[in-house]
């Protein structure tokens, strides 16, 4: 079983027009978000699409740390529909976590794949983020996820590791 790996890179304005247009994501993109996250995964993951919908509803109803709603993202397709998401929480309960903002998911539809949702998703957050007084944000991801530690990589995350014992702040 593999690992995974914490991530964290510095919030930034954008320094481009986004090449993709996005919206915040909204209470009514649940459903559409359960399918979409249930799609995304569904060749890895032991789960049903209801399982994966009601995962929505948890990060929405604050129970993996303070939503950002403006920092989560959606690239919708020409009907409104979410066809790609990033989605971002304050206050992440996991004291083995940098005190920033986490990437809670990342996630696009299997015929939405390589086309920059991904990445533009991610600038786009990071730019809200910073306008929103943010210096920093974490995300974990598997240690064998190639593509998604390329897309970080590209981005400027960095490794991160947690203080050592003894080592103080000042």
């Amino acid at each position: 079983m593999a690992g995974t790996i914490t991530l964290t890179a510095q919030t930034a304005p954008l320094e481009r027009e986004p090449a993709v247009a996005t919206r915040a994501a909204s209470e009514e993109d649940i459903p559409v978000l359960g399918q979409l996250y249930y799609s995304s995964y569904a060749d890895s993951r032991p789960w049903t699409q209801d399982e994966a919908t009601a995962d929505v509803r948890k990060v929405y109803a604050d129970e993996f740390g303070r939503f950002l709603r403006d920092a989560s993202l959606v690239v919708p397709d020409e009907d409104g529909n979410p066809v790609a998401a990033l989605l971002v929480v304050d206050g992440f309960p996991d004291a083995a976590l940098p005190d920033a903002p986490f990437v809670l998911e990342l996630f696009t539809h299997p015929d939405h794949r390589r086309k920059g949702y991904a990445e533009e998703l991610v600038r786009q957050s990071l730019a809200k983020l910073a306008e929103d007084g943010y210096e920093e944000v974490a995300l974990r991801i598997s240690e064998n996820n190639a593509a998604a530690l390329a897309l970080y990589l590209t981005l400027d995350f960095q490794r991160w590791d947690p203080p050592a014992d003894g080592d103080i702040d000042y």
